[in-house]
């Protein structure tokens, strides 16, 4: 187990980029709001009529109250907090609880998401398919995040297995940590994983990609707007 004391710490302010699928819509309700109070009463009115809505919204219990976030944008930052992995094994820093995971640069972002889903695509037996996703763009502090990159050789980058760094990502929330700094194992790049969405604001929906995945690897990356997409 990685000693908390042994962190670096690392200051971050700066534009950060997630890759998520795009059939995942935005939760207006945190759009529509702009304190708890006010998200406590719109909540308990809509959900009267809209059975659907607990299922869009995610566990908010997740997210302790001074950490949630309302406005515009929201809804792409409180998502990752509010519906916690399902598989069963979890990311790398977290199994039962949110994490916004997220890169510096895009093309770091799309190489870890296209690792994600590809295996996903594998393991259910698909032999080809394309897939829509969405980028999400947002500002990352200014926050001070545990730093790990200097432990290049740590257990916690493991490519497969995510038992050790599960339990820094367990200590780093129960230490209150906004969240870790650490190396792609699947780039040759940096990522973010924030614990406590706080530290994230102006997120915008940035651009659709779409992944051509054919026989257990995302083979191409389309740019639906025309750009590159690596």
């Amino acid at each position: 187990m990685t000693d908390l004391k042994s962190l670096l710490e690392s200051q971050v302010d700066e534009r950060v980029y997630r890759v998520i699928l795009s059939r995942y819509p935005q939760i207006h309700l945190f759009e529509r709001v702009s304190s708890p109070e006010d998200w406590e009463v719109l909540y308990a009115v809509e959900s009267l009529t809209n059975p659907r809505l607990r299922d869009e919204v995610g566990d908010i219990r997740l997210v302790a109250p001074e950490d949630r976030v309302y406005g515009e944008g929201a809804s792409w930052i409180m998502a990752a907090f509010t519906h916690p992995p399902v598989d069963g094994r979890g990311g790398r820093f977290n199994k039962d609880f949110g994490i916004y995971y997220c890169a510096g640069e895009e093309s770091i972002a799309i190489a870890e998401s296209s690792y994600h889903r590809a295996r996903f695509l594998q393991e259910s037996r698909i032999e080809k398919t394309t897939q829509e996703m969405r980028v999400i763009r947002a500002q990352l502090g200014p926050a001070i995040l545990h730093d790990v990159r200097h432990l290049p050789d740590s257990a916690i980058y493991d490519p497969d297995h995510y038992g050790e760094s599960q339990q820094l990502g367990f200590a780093l929330r129960n230490a209150k940590s906004f969240g870790v700094h650490y190396r792609s194992v699947r780039a040759v790049g940096e990522c973010f994983g924030v614990i406590r969405p706080s530290v994230l604001s102006d997120a915008i929906h940035w651009r659709y990609l779409r992944y051509h995945y054919d026989q257990g690897e995302i083979v191409d990356v389309e740019a639906l707007d025309g750009r590159g997409g690596r």
